[in-house]
């Protein structure tokens, strides 16, 4: 191997086990497979954090070229540091063995996201946002990502998103010779042949310039993260068929149906960008991810403000009488003393007793009415039960005007959904301090416990008083 053999030797890698190590990397156990080798869950024994190590597969190992070109890839992908982007940390062989050690994320990835149908709008934006942000980042070093679809971004526990698997990152226009500090430049001939004789990438996400074996630049990975983005906010990718043929045609030739077609609630400007992304020739598209990015920012404050603002007549009649069906029989009283005072005032008017003595009665009912309504504790109970209707809520406790939201897992919709009820409820309020929210996902049995013993619980699941017992 030293001596760089031919690409048609055959080397067989020796097995890999659970405890093996790989320099200073103790493998753990298998987390998953991919189309160019094995991932494990792995412990850096130096500096004492657990990492993942992608071992290439035993026949991209028995060919010296695509080893090196793998390396080569893991190298480019290594300059990339980007809160959205999976962090590489080495590529190495040991023992006959090639590896890549890379940053571990645990979490869920955007197919399962879909899947689980755990993606609101807001959602959808949130991550496409957060991915642009990364291919920005590569793209400006030059690196391309070219295979970005809902199995390679992945939602960790605490909401952020990372891009993972740059194995199939292109390095564009490097330099050769030698660079500064005696840093080796890479070959752009060896670095165009990623794969030789194999078109990269799945077809349901392929760019046309990619269907059609033609130099790809970032651009491709823009109309990637339009089916992406497609797919999360509709269900399906526009794109998918039956067969690798009709997809490659379709992402060619075909024109993308709208989305409203599938989900007539998406917003226009969420249709434009996607659009754009989606254009057959590159130039057509996004010139630059940074762009991208700030498009979906502007779209996500615009769709948030009107998620906020508007709801349906027939949704606030169903507010309105859930409302009334919870009244205490005591509020009933309160009611009828409002409505009395108005019809006095009424009344009072039509007998032309004065109109300004008619406007001060009907101030006062009016008054009277706002702040028996719209009382805090009233409030707080209108966002309990609002909020109690989210499947993933276990626990609501309030405290010092602050709402404590325990709940399964921080999926992509929670935040946006409970945000909301928040503002509407804080609308209502006449007077006093506005509430404020904390999410608390993934919480101790302890921690749970010990709000369970809390003065201020407003809402426990039934299953969480179950596991107390």
């Amino acid at each position: 191997m030293n001596g760089g053999p031919t690409s048609t030797s055959k080397v067989t890698p020796p097995p890999v086990a659970a405890g093996q190590m790989l320099r200073q990397f103790r493998l753990e156990g298998q987390l998953g497979a991919g189309g160019m080798g094995v991932v494990h869950r792995a412990y850096d024994t130096r500096l004492h954090r657990p990492i993942a190590v992608k071992l290439l597969s035993p026949d991209l190992t028995a060919d010296y070229g695509r080893k090196q070109r793998f390396l080569q890839e893991a190298r480019a992908a290594a300059r990339i540091s980007h809160p959205a982007v999976a962090q590489i940390f080495d590529a190495d062989e040991e023992g006959g063995v090639t590896f890549i050690a890379m940053e571990l994320v645990e979490g869920r990835t955007v197919g399962q996201l879909i899947e689980g149908g755990d993606l609101d709008l807001l959602g959808t934006i949130d991550i496409a946002t957060q991915v642009a942000e990364g291919l920005a980042k590569a793209h400006e070093l030059g690196i391309v990502h070219r295979d970005i679809k809902p199995a390679n971004v992945m939602r960790t526990q605490d909401g952020h998103v990372k891009i993972l698997d740059f194995g199939l990152a292109k390095l564009l226009d490097p330099e050769i010779g030698q660079g500064q500090g005696g840093t080796q430049q890479l070959d752009p001939a060896q670095l165009a042949r990623t794969q030789p004789g194999i078109v990269m990438g799945t077809p349901a996400y392929m760019s046309p310039e990619q269907v059609r074996g033609m130099p790809v630049d970032f651009r491709t990975d823009i109309f990637a993260m339009g089916v992406l983005v497609f797919e999360m906010a509709t269900g399906r990718s526009p794109f998918y068929r039956e067969n690798y043929l009709d997809a490659f045609h379709a992402a060619a030739f075909e024109e993308t149906p709208p989305m409203k077609s599938i989900r007539p609630h998406i917003p226009g400007d969420l249709q434009r960008i996607v659009s754009r992304c989606l254009q057959k020739r590159p130039e057509d598209r996004y010139p630059n991810a940074r762009l991208l990015a700030e498009d979906l920012r502007r779209t996500r404050r615009d769709t948030e403000a009107e998620l906020a603002h508007q709801s349906s007549w027939q949704q606030r009649l169903a507010d309105a009488w859930t409302e009334l069906r919870h009244l205490p029989p005591s509020r009933y009283v309160w009611y009828a003393l409002a409505a009395a005072a108005l019809g006095l005032a009424l009344y009072l008017s039509l007998s032309q007793i004065g109109i300004g003595t008619a406007i001060f009665l009907g101030l006062v009912g009016f008054f009277a009415y706002r702040h028996v309504r719209n009382r805090p504790h009233r409030v707080q109970e209108l966002f309990v039960r609002k909020a109690s209707r989210i499947p993933e809520v276990r626990l609501i406790v309030f405290q010092q005007h602050e709402f404590s939201v325990v709940v399964d897992r921080p999926v992509a919709q929670l935040y946006g959904r409970l945000s909301a009820h928040l503002r509407a409820c804080n609308r209502k309020l006449y007077s006093g301090q506005p509430m404020t929210l904390s999410i608390l996902p993934d919480l101790a049995n302890d921690q749970l416990h010990k709000m369970l013993a809390s003065p201020g619980v407003q809402y426990v699941r039934a299953d969480v008083l179950e596991d107390k017992g």
